[in-house]
């Protein structure tokens, strides 16, 4: 079979339209991983209680997004897909529609703030649990980060707060990083972006990896030498962390308890 050539007024008008769909702006957000920082280091100050050291970091991952402001074009969808590590997805996934930049801000300031309370609210709660002693009255736990938001941290942040607060060291000298909402009660929650922030923590230096149970069919690739744990709830992970020789990694380990 034989194929003619295009004619060139056809090339002319193929390429003019790929010209101008690589210059108009495209109605979708680019996700990247971001970066692993130890809330243990500067993030968590604890005051007016017993702290204790630790041997082992702590790390609140990022994803990072573009700006609802800024404008994607072709070139940046193709360059993302060929780097591997990005997802491109409509922007109406990524934020609400019909919200401005300020707004969307806003919101997850709103939602960080909201997650930093539970966190300390549901540490307090498995602390007393266990035995020791604290009186939320008297305990000021203060959080110090910027240019994040977004209620993800919730986890890390209550494991935080219980590893200052707590006389066993459930790190035992591993970098342990995590995502997942909490809630007062300890319960943990899904978030988005969880195969970015697993290349985040591999990034970070991470040998383990908490996710939400219920964020597992999220999970499609496991980096090489991190060992990913899922957990429900605060308790669980730290029975996780503290019972590494017989926890199952991923999804499976609950069953088996």
């Amino acid at each position: 079979m034989r194929f003619s050539p295009l004619p060139r007024f056809a090339l002319v008008i193929v390429g003019a339209f790929l010209t101008l769909a690589g210059l108009v702006p495209l109605p979708y957000a680019v996700l990247q991983p971001g970066a692993g920082t130890d809330v243990l280091a500067k993030m968590i100050t604890v005051k007016g209680a017993t702290t204790y050291p630790t041997k082992g970091k702590l790390l609140l991952l990022t994803v990072l997004a573009t700006s609802p402001n800024s404008p994607i074009f072709g070139a940046n969808v193709l360059y993302s897909w060929a780097k591997g590590d990005s997802i491109v997805l409509p922007r109406s996934v990524v934020y609400p529609a019909q919200q401005t930049s300020k707004e969307i801000n806003a919101v997850n300031k709103a939602e960080m703030d909201g997650s930093q309370t539970a966190a300390a609210s549901a540490a307090f709660g498995y602390l007393s649990g266990v035995g020791t002693l604290i009186d939320p009255k008297k305990v000021n736990v203060s959080f110090s980060l910027k240019d994040t938001g977004g209620p993800s941290g919730g986890l890390i942040f209550s494991l935080g707060i219980v590893a200052k607060l707590s006389p066993v060291d459930f790190l035992a000298g591993r970098t342990i990083a995590g995502t997942g909402t909490i809630d007062a009660n300890g319960v943990v929650g899904p978030i988005g972006g969880i195969d970015e922030k697993l290349i985040a923590a591999k990034r970070s230096g991470a040998s383990v990896f908490l996710a939400p149970t219920t964020n597992c069919a999220d999970v499609h690739h496991i980096p090489s030498g991190l060992t990913v744990y899922s957990v429900a709830t605060l308790k669980e992970a730290i029975s996780v962390l503290k019972e590494a020789s017989t926890a199952v990694p991923h999804c499976t380990w609950q069953r088996n308890r």
